[in-house]
Order: C-alpha cells, then structure tokens, then sequence
C-alpha cells in the first residue's frame, strides 16, 4: 500500500475523532455556535485533505 493512502487514511480517522470530541463536549458543556463551526471546519478540512491524498496514493500505485 502506498504511504499516501496509509496517510490520507489516518487524517480521516483524525477527522472522525475531532467530530467525536466536538459531538461530547457539545452535549456536556452546550458550546458557542462560532467553536463549533471552527471544529467542524477542521474536521471537514482534515477529511477532504486524506480523501485527495488517498486518491493521489491509489494513482500512483
């Protein structure tokens, strides 16, 4: 397996957990809309970003 893919794959599990913890700490503290649109921006972010990198892995490989 190409080391993009191995990367790529890793920033969408990143991905999953940055939502995670924003989904907890959102129900427990009841946080502002403005930090939570910046969380979700990252995690978005971070998930488009290892879905390029695996695309570009698969290509070259």
């Amino acid at each position: 397996m190409h080391p993009l893919i191995v990367l790529g794959i890793g920033l969408m599990v990143v991905s999953c957990v940055i939502s995670g913890i924003d989904s907890v700490r959102t129900m427990r503290q009841g946080r502002e809309p403005e930090r939570r649109i910046r969380s979700f921006m990252l995690a978005g972010g971070m998930l488009v970003a290892g879905g390029i990198l695996v695309a570009i892995g698969a290509a070259l490989s």
